[in-house]
């Protein structure tokens, strides 16, 4: 199956978000994965980077701001991920520019941040035509757990799975945040492995793209379709 080839990692203007968690960059610079969160307020995006950075779960954050997490020690390489609010107004183009790979972040217990991917969705596609190597997109519906208590569980497996065949997404991850760290870093690992498998100086974008599902930690390739 045909990849697209990740972007450089050099970057000429630096995006430096009020608050930054830098967790240990070596001087040997490492390659750098540079993601970006997306997503509707209270949907877990920062307990997404916060678990994946520390393995630690925080529930509560200021959503009104906009935070920078960096670790290296992850699958050989450091990470930067860009956590803007969850508030309105959309990031900046310059900010989709930036990410090697975009992650959509949705509840499965709040239909209006489902919605909110799909709006999402045209930011997606304006960063893959202004840019000569397309990002990653990457679905997450979190709060998994809630599956289990009824009435709380508003949006199903099936339609995210559909939601990510829409958007054209390069996997589907539904998972828990709060419940389990193993979960966290299958995306993350699923993030890098989408990125360095692909040719390193194609500078096409992937002909296909497949969607997965973590709930029980597995990563079966399920569905795969046309990209534009």
């Amino acid at each position: 199956m045909e990849r697209f080839s990740p972007p450089a990692t050099s970057l000429k203007k630096r995006i430096s978000p009020p608050i930054a968690w830098n967790l240990g960059l070596t001087s040997k610079d490492p390659r750098i994965v540079k993601v970006i969160l997306l997503g509707h307020q209270g949907v877990g995006k920062s307990a997404l980077a916060v678990r994946f950075a520390t393995k630690r779960y925080i529930g509560e954050y200021d959503c009104s701001i906009e935070r920078i997490y960096k670790v290296d020690s992850f699958l050989d390489a450091a990470w930067e991920i860009t956590d803007p609010p969850g508030y309105l107004p959309p990031p900046s183009e310059l900010k989709l520019r930036w990410a090697d790979a975009i992650v959509l972040v949705y509840s499965v217990s709040d239909r209006v941040s489902f919605d909110e991917t799909s709006r999402l969705r045209f930011l997606v596609s304006h960063a893959r035509k202004t840019r000569k190597v397309p990002p990653i997109v990457i679905l997450i519906a979190n709060k998994a757990d809630l599956t289990y208590t009824p009435g709380e569980r508003v949006v199903s497996t099936a339609e995210g799975r559909q939601r990510a065949e829409e958007i054209e997404a390069h996997a589907f991850h539904e998972i828990s945040v709060r419940e389990s760290v193993d979960q966290v870093m299958a995306v993350f690992t699923d993030i890098f492995k989408l990125l360095t498998e692909l040719p390193g100086n194609s500078g096409q974008q992937t002909s296909s793209f497949r969607v997965r599902a973590s709930t029980d930690g597995t990563l079966d390739a399920t569905v795969r379709g046309t990209l534009h």
